[in-house]
């Protein structure tokens, strides 16, 4: 369930009625007219939650629009009006999909009815914010002249209008198809068969933290097979509170997270690893989310997920999660040739483990682990990431610039590591190659022929 209270698009909104209220005093009518739509823009996201990100930034972008015509400022800047309507024309397209959707007016993508679902996701959204651009432009026409004659109409003006909201809409369609396929997934609850899942917690003096994870664990909607709480070497309780909460703790005296995670990867029993830390806090359907990916699709080798820091101010927390880890998620991929996975909430078949644990440099302490663990993956297997897979994790691990200036280090030998193995042109060389063979496992059958 989502909070109720304040987000950052609220002062979006505030600045809309802020608008209208500046416009309405000096008598500008039309102005305010325009920012009586504009607050109709602003409330809809909020409405429909369609998500905070989203909220905000459609709030910012429609506020600038209807500013640049109080403005003018799309007399003064030719270019400014095509970019404002790509913009809008895109984000408007989004929300209207995600309210057919919502009203089931349209289909979900993940509805296992729709054949060429994702096409058809690019189709409506595109006709969508196409229609709503059309509609927009008959509005402008009748303003113009019933209204106020200011307001800028010609024939070459609406012809790029609709140009320039068709793209954005396009734009739009695009990207709500791949959210659509990495989020995509079938209803709720776990699959008929069940693999069993092994959860591996490396641990060293963090006692506090762990007992909160396995009382979590515990509660999970598909329980786990077991849990192996690897312990490197703590001085504190964490041992006392493992067995108390019935985990099954094995030793690793060698400091390091990639050992101690090796260490509880081998020691798994279950079809599934599933991998958190100590600081995780994962959601009830923590493991059922992870099994249904994996069920689902067969030949996944792994999936992961993405965090939601907490020990944060409530307007910080998103900006910081999606910032860190979206550019996290970015950058190893760019590095890798394919999905990275993220220690901290990912899962993987025994069998991928069991065909990479000698590639991992699992004695090596500086490092990143779950970095390292992608590249031993490599190109040939599949990796996928679910932004519905969600845990929270404590902040303390981007708090400080030692803390970041330390991942950044081992970052970048972990890079040159793997690298020297497998330059990453060569990795993405190789990535290559198995797209040819992919496309042509979507081409229908009598096209073969």
């Amino acid at each position: 369930m989502r909070d109720a209270g304040p987000v950052p698009a609220d002062a979006a909104r505030l600045a809309g009625v802020a608008s209208l209220l500046a416009v309405a005093v000096r008598g500008q009518w039309v102005n305010a007219a325009l920012f009586a739509l504009v607050l109709l823009g602003l409330v809809l996201p909020r409405l429909l939650r369609a998500g905070r990100l989203p909220d905000l930034v459609y709030g910012i972008v429609l506020l600038l629009a209807a500013w640049s015509a109080v403005l003018d400022w799309y007399v003064r800047f030719g270019w400014l009006d095509i970019v404002m309507h790509v913009l809008t024309g895109g984000l408007t397209a989004a929300l209207a999909h995600h309210l057919l959707v919502r009203w089931q007016v349209l289909p979900g993508p993940e509805a296992p009815v729709v054949r060429r679902a994702r096409a058809g996701v690019v189709v409506t959204t595109t006709a969508a914010g196409t229609t709503l651009g059309l509609l927009w432009e008959v509005g402008e026409w009748f303003g113009h002249t019933y209204l106020d004659h200011r307001i800028q109409v010609g024939y070459t003006d609406t012809l790029s209008d609709l140009a320039a909201d068709a793209v954005g809409a396009l734009g739009a369609g695009l990207v709500v198809a791949v959210r659509a396929r990495t989020t995509g997934s079938p209803e709720p609850g776990p699959p008929p068969s069940v693999p069993s899942v092994s959860v591996v917690i490396p641990v060293r003096d963090d006692a506090a933290q762990l007992e909160r994870c396995l009382q979590l664990l515990a509660r999970q909607s598909v329980p786990p097979l077991e849990v192996v709480v690897v312990d490197n070497g703590s001085t504190d309780r964490s041992v006392e509170v493992a067995s108390r909460h019935g985990a099954r703790v094995v030793p690793e005296p060698v400091r390091g997270i990639p050992a101690a995670a090796a260490t509880g990867y081998d020691a798994a029993r279950g079809e599934v690893i599933a991998r958190c830390d100590a600081d995780s806090r994962p959601p009830r359907d923590w493991l059922e989310r992870i099994v249904r990916d994996l069920t689902v699709n067969p030949t996944l080798d792994a999936v992961t997920g993405r965090g939601r820091f907490y020990g944060l101010p409530p307007w910080l927390t998103p900006l910081v999660s999606r910032g860190y880890l979206g550019a996290y998620y970015l950058l190893v991929h760019a590095a890798l040739g394919h999905t990275a996975v993220w220690g901290s909430n990912m899962a993987m078949r025994r069998r991928a483990w069991e065909e990479v644990r000698d590639v991992v440099h699992r004695w090596d302490a500086e490092v990143h682990d779950d970095i390292d663990l992608a590249f031993a993956l490599g190109p040939g297997r599949r990796v996928r990431y679910d932004r519905r897979l969600v845990v929270g994790v404590s902040a303390r691990s981007v708090r400080g610039r030692g803390q970041l200036r330390r991942r950044l280090v081992r970052a970048l030998w972990t890079l040159r590591l793997n690298w020297e193995v497998l330059p990453p042109w060569t990795r993405w060389r190789r990535r290559l190659d198995l797209v040819p063979s992919a496309l042509r496992r979507l081409v229908p059958r009598p096209w073969m022929r």
